[in-house]
């Protein structure tokens, strides 16, 4: 998962000495190779080291940016957009981290059983229970003053995604669709980002609430795909371990479900897009391009090999994700020459 460890129930974490835990060093980039020491456990908790899972954070945000312009038409300048991809590029840093602070304080007993998780700052003891929360409340400080210039319409939205996130880590313990109510944050923050452009546009009125309701569907059906191909990497265990989730209830027969799971979110896409009266380019990147990157995906996955759940999991932004944002953003250039022609 993006930003949580499997939880599971395997009794009474081992004692483990922290101060001879070695330091992991593994990561995306070699950010604790050059940190001083003492800030190495705070950079590994905002998973600075590991930048691959920021993605699925900030697609999202991008993808609100984009379907507001394509909206608004005139409305919104190229260099809005890039503005934009700027400060939600630097808020997610701080949602990213902020998400998995928290995760791991919940999570610190349970990672400690798990060999991919157990070397995680808290679980090896590296930060106490006390200085993961003071780190978060720092952390959610810094997205107070990010979030405090932002139209009006966004801070709901805003709360009601921080709250989302604030529950996740409890959500395998009563149902089996963690992956689900995961998506339902990452949602919301397509409309965050899409009421900070503040072009005037209503995504709920009686014009608009069908397309954003669509495609906010959209994004909590891609997050159950990949977050659950994701979730067979710690499969044997959570099922020793009787950890609910979607990989868990239906492993034996995943590939099966996530490709319905896919074509229910490649017509809800489609129908964002007719509500809109969005143009053919939209259909052809927006709805074909993310047709043929879920079906590469699911297809090419070996779901028994953790590495290939991984690799596909990363690889699944940049494809998936690419080409959902690629629809609206190519809809918007068309719109925005148009007008100006």
């Amino acid at each position: 998962m993006p930003t949580s460890s499997k939880q599971t129930s395997r009794g009474a974490a081992p004692k483990h000495n922290a101060s001879h835990a070695p330091v992991p060093t593994n990561g995306d980039l070699p950010f604790t190779l050059t940190n001083p020491a003492s800030w190495v456990p705070y950079v590994q908790l905002m998973r600075l080291d590991r930048p691959a899972g920021f993605i699925g954070f900030y697609m999202p945000s991008l993808l609100g940016l984009v379907y507001a312009a394509s909206l608004g038409g005139s409305q919104v300048e190229p260099m809005q957009l890039v503005q934009g991809g700027i400060f939600f590029l630097i808020a997610n840093i701080f949602i990213r981290g902020a998400a998995c602070t928290w995760n791991d304080n919940i999570d610190q007993d349970y990672d400690r059983q798990v060999d991919r998780c157990r070397q995680r700052p808290i679980a090896r003891r590296a930060v106490s229970t006390t200085q993961g929360h003071i780190f978060l409340a720092a952390q959610l400080a810094v997205l107070a003053v990010l979030f405090r210039p932002l139209p009006w319409p966004c801070a709901p939205f805003a709360t009601a995604m921080g709250a989302f996130y604030a529950l996740y880590p409890f959500c395998k313990r009563f149902t089996n669709y963690p992956q689900a109510i995961l998506g339902v944050p990452l949602a919301l923050a397509i409309l965050v980002s899409a009421y900070s452009l503040d072009t005037h546009t209503s995504f709920f009125d009686e014009q608009n609430t069908p397309a954003t309701l669509a495609l906010c569907a959209a994004e909590i059906l891609w997050t159950m795909i990949y977050d659950t191909i994701y979730a067979h990497q710690d499969l044997q265990d959570d099922v020793r371990a009787g950890v609910k989730s979607m990989a868990v209830r239906f492993r034996h027969s995943t590939k099966p479900l996530c490709s319905v799971l896919a074509v229910l979110q490649l017509a809800i896409l489609a129908l964002a897009g007719v509500y809109t009266d969005m143009p053919a380019s939209y259909f052809l990147v927006g709805v074909g391009g993310t047709a043929v990157a879920l079906v590469v995906m699911i297809a090419a996955v070996d779901l028994m090999v953790p590495a290939s759940c991984a690799r596909w999991f990363k690889l699944g932004f940049c494809f998936v994700g690419g080409c959902m944002n690629g629809g609206f953003l190519v809809a918007y250039f068309e719109r925005w020459l148009s007008i100006r022609s």
